[in-house]
């Protein structure tokens, strides 16, 4: 579990991801995450494929995004999932 910034309530958001097998794909390899995001009090799905310089995060419907910001979000679970898959 990857504690990853503090909502406007100063609660803990948390982000816990599970690699799945990586799949080759033309000129290169995708890799999937799926895994939770939430802040103690909601919870909301998310899934990650990372391939090249490509990053798509879908996440399920939810009222974490309203004492969250979707986009500083996304930018922050994309660097943690780079770490993730350069390493």
């Amino acid at each position: 579990m990857i504690y990853i910034t503090n909502d406007s309530m100063g609660q803990a958001v948390y982000l816990e991801l599970h690699k799945k097998e990586p799949r080759r794909r033309a000129g290169g390899v995708e890799h999937v995450f799926d895994g939770l995001v939430g802040n103690g009090v909601t919870e909301v799905p998310v899934k990650v494929r990372s391939w090249q310089d490509y990053l798509e995060i879908a996440f399920g419907g939810s009222r974490l995004f309203q004492t969250v910001e979707e986009k500083t979000l996304r930018r922050i679970m994309g660097d943690v999932v780079r770490e993730l898959v350069v390493a």
